[in-house]
C-alpha cells in the first residue's frame, strides 16, 4: 500500500519484478518465432508469479476484452505488459520495479512465492491462517 499512495490521482499503477528492454527468446522453453513476435523487445512486463494492476488498468483491460479488442500472446506476463502499454499510450502509468515480487522460491517478507508445491502453499496457507501473516515452509 506504501507504493500505491505513491502514484499521484489519475496515474495507473503497474507494479511487480520489472523486466524493461527484454528480448524474446528464439530458442528452447520460453521460444517464440517471428510470426508470433516480429519485435526486437518486449513491452515492459512484470515477470513471473504475480504483480498488481490499478482498478482503471484492469477496467480497461476488461473492455478492451468484452470489445474483442484485445490481442492476446502465449505468455500471461507479457501479455499484460502490452496491454498496459496499450492504456499508456493515452493516459498515464506509473511502472514500479519491486524485488518484493519473488521470483524463485519463499523468502521472508516477499509478497509472493514462486516454484511452491502443492505441499508448500498447504502450509503457507496453515501459517498464514495460525500467525496472521505468511511464513515459508521451505520442505522438500
Amino acid at each position: 500500500m506504501n507504493e500505491v499512495k505513491k502514484v499521484p490521482s489519475g496515474t495507473g499503477l503497474y507494479i511487480g519484478n520489472m523486466n524493461y528492454y527484454h528480448k524474446p527468446l528464439r530458442h528452447g522453453k520460453w521460444a517464440v518465432t517471428y510470426e508470433e513476435w516480429p519485435e526486437e523487445d518486449y513491452p515492459p512486463y512484470a515477470n513471473g508469479p504475480g504483480y498488481i494492476v490499478s482498478s482503471d488498468i484492469a477496467q480497461y483491460i476488461v473492455s478492451d476484452f468484452e470489445k474483442h479488442k484485445l490481442r492476446l500472446f502465449k505468455m500471461e506476463d507479457v501479455s499484460m505488459g502490452m496491454w498496459v502499454e496499450k492504456y499508456n499510450s493515452s493516459r498515464p502509468v506509473e511502472y514500479v520495479h519491486s524485488l518484493k515480487f519473488c521470483q524463485f522460491g519463499c523468502i521472508e517478507g516477499y509478497f509472493t512465492a514462486h516454484y511452491q508445491s502443492p505441499r508448500q502453499m498447504i502450509c503457507l496457507w496453515k501459517k498464514l491462517q495460525h500467525l496472521g501473516k505468511p511464513h515459508c515452509c521451505n520442505m522438500r
